[in-house]
């Protein structure tokens, strides 16, 4: 908006010389310091036009990102617990392009920079899953918008992706398979099974019986504190003796 977008557009304002005409022959850029270098970046909280900016431009790439993310012809596809958390990742994704969106505008060739940073991080990094990378990569965008004074950049930022964070995670998603079970006996397992999952507060998102392999899965949406431990002994105790069989998890 034209109200305040100029303040954070940084070139003319940053805390090197604008140009090596302005050194002394041999000299070598030194960073500015003192009371108006410290509060730089500051002020701009000031600029309620700004900041509402940026805060509907986060909100409309979380937005449209989970409209991408939760398609219903491919959500109801989903089998696995991978799959179940794709939108978590989408999401995440894409509020990170919205924060780069930001900051490319001001410091084109930041674009080059964090492009590289994604990719090493992505690709010679071992953090984990792919969702444990976009938050990752969202880190490294907020440290980066604090080095250039970018300082509403990187709280809201921040802010966003905690709320996201919060509330992506209060979903989540498990897989609990039953193996060694009688061919005969696999619809009832499977009742027995679906009852107590239902009972600790699950809710069930697919169901396979796979008879000539003896096994039922469940892939399941859970309460943020699954007590696991306490369910297996319900299975022990509450599922009859004959239809019992060996229990795998897979909870992300």
């Amino acid at each position: 908006m034209a109200g305040g977008r100029h303040i954070l557009e940084g070139p003319a304002r940053s805390a090197y010389p604008a140009s090596v005409h302005e050194l002394a022959p041999g000299s070598v850029p030194v960073r500015a310091s003192g009371p108006a270098e410290l509060m730089r970046g500051w002020e701009n909280f000031g600029d309620l036009w700004l900041m509402l900016d940026m805060s509907l431009v986060l909100l409309l790439a979380v937005l449209l990102g989970a409209a991408i993310a939760y398609h219903p012809s491919t959500r109801v596809k989903a089998s696995t617990v991978e799959e179940l958390e794709h939108p978590k990742i989408f999401i995440m994704y894409a509020m990170v392009g919205a924060v780069i969106g930001i900051i490319v505008p001001i410091y084109p060739v930041m674009g080059y920079v964090i492009f590289g940073i994604g990719a090493l991080l992505r690709f010679r990094t071992n953090i984990g899953a792919a969702k444990d990378t976009g938050r990752v990569i969202l880190a490294v965008v907020v440290g980066v918008a604090c080095g250039m004074k970018l300082i509403p950049v990187a709280v809201l930022a921040t802010f966003f992706g905690w709320v996201l964070i919060w509330q992506m995670e209060r979903n989540v998603f498990g897989r609990l398979q039953v193996k060694n079970l009688v061919r005969e006996t696999i619809p009832r397992a499977a009742d027995a099974y679906r009852a107590l999952l239902l009972k600790g507060g699950c809710h069930i998102l697919g169901e396979k019986k796979k008879f000539t392999k003896g096994t039922v899965t469940f892939v399941f949406r859970a309460p943020q504190r699954l007590d696991r431990e306490g369910l297996e002994q319900q299975f022990a105790r509450d599922v009859p003796a004959d239809v019992q069989g060996v229990v795998d998890w897979d909870i992300s």
